[in-house]
């Protein structure tokens, strides 16, 4: 069931990055537009955050995620029950990790 989802959310939804002041986004975008976006929100890895040394000026960190647009939709296909959700969160944001990485890797690529 969790390869379902994972290619259910890959193929209904694009993964849009937003940087701004305070960090980064990642929108998750209905490509229909059925729903409405959901968000993973990324701030700059301050000192003190992490235990691991901070190597970079481009390390992020997850501070807030709001996806319930998008397991509200999940859920009227799949009938999720609570013990699922868990499941869902993690692959919303292992996808939302992913295209940061690729974000950040252009970005450094850029300088």
């Amino acid at each position: 069931m969790e390869d379902m989802i994972r290619r259910f959310i890959e193929d209904s939804y694009g993964r849009v990055i937003v940087e701004g002041i305070t960090g980064i986004e990642c929108k998750f975008v209905h490509r229909e537009g059925l729903t409405g976006d959901s968000v993973v929100y990324f701030e700059f890895s301050k000192r003190g955050w992490v235990k691991k040394p901070i190597m970079t000026k481009r390390q992020y960190v997850i501070v807030d995620a709001n996806t319930r647009e998008l397991i509200e939709f999940l859920n009227m296909y799949y009938n999720l029950d609570e013990g699922s959700y868990g499941m869902v969160r993690r692959i919303i944001i292992e996808l939302a990790m992913d295209e940061m990485e690729g974000y950040v890797r252009d970005q450094d690529l850029d300088l």
